[in-house]
Formats: C-alpha cells, sequence, structure tokens
C-alpha cells in the first residue's frame, strides 16, 4: 500500500474518530452507538500503521491489493451495520406500536371516567 493511501486512511479515521466524539458530547449519538464507530476507525487507523495485517490478509482470501482487502471489509462491516440497525428499527416499531395502543386504552378508559363524572 502506498504512502498517499496509508496517509488518507489515517487522517480519514481520526477524523472520524474526532466525529464521532463530538456527536456522542452533543447527545446526537450513544455512548453504546459509538462504540462500534469507534473500533472501526481505529481498526482502519491501526491497518493504515502497521500494513502487515492487511497484506497477511489479503493473501489469505486471494486478493491482489490490499485496498481492495480494506473496501471489501469496510463493505462487509457495512452490511453488518445496516442489518443491526434494521433490527434496532424493528424493535422499537414494535415499542412504539404497543405504546400507542396502551395510550388509547387509556383515552379509552379516561373517557368512560370522564362520562360517569357528568
Amino acid at each position: 500500500m502506498n504512502l498517499q493511501v496509508r496517509i488518507m486512511a489515517l487522517v480519514v479515521s481520526l477524523l472520524f474518530i474526532g466525529y464521532v466524539l463530538h456527536l456522542v458530547r452533543s447527545r446526537k449519538l450513544r455512548e453504546t452507538d459509538s462504540i462500534i464507530w469507534i473500533l472501526a476507525s481505529s481498526a482502519i487507523l491501526i491497518l493504515g500503521v502497521w500494513v502487515k495485517p492487511l497484506i497477511f490478509v489479503t493473501k489469505l482470501i486471494g486478493a491482489k491489493f490490499p485496498v481492495s482487502t480494506l473496501f471489501f471489509s469496510g463493505l462487509i462491516f457495512l452490511t453488518f451495520i445496516s442489518l443491526w440497525m434494521t433490527t434496532r428499527i424493528s424493535e422499537l416499531t414494535e415499542q412504539v406500536k404497543d405504546l400507542a395502543q396502551k395510550v388509547a386504552l387509556m383515552s379509552e378508559d379516561r373517557g368512560k371516567v370522564d362520562e360517569k363524572q357528568k
């Protein structure tokens, strides 16, 4: 991997870590969600500095260039993130549905109490 790509990986990963920390401080990202992004950025940072593991994995999977291995790893990572986020959205959708039903039942019960008081 040439020097330009390594420097770019270092700069991007450091900027990304800084941005994630900014989002956590401004309460736009929860700490639990930020851990995976900081770990991913740290992995890119480490592979940008220490290229031998990346070259080993590149040879192991039969790729020609370490950069292609890095991009493939990023694609796999983003696929898993998308699946994880989809499951969280499904869970939250169920919670919203349950809450809406409870609110509707509580409103109906309250309406009956108001009618009895009249």
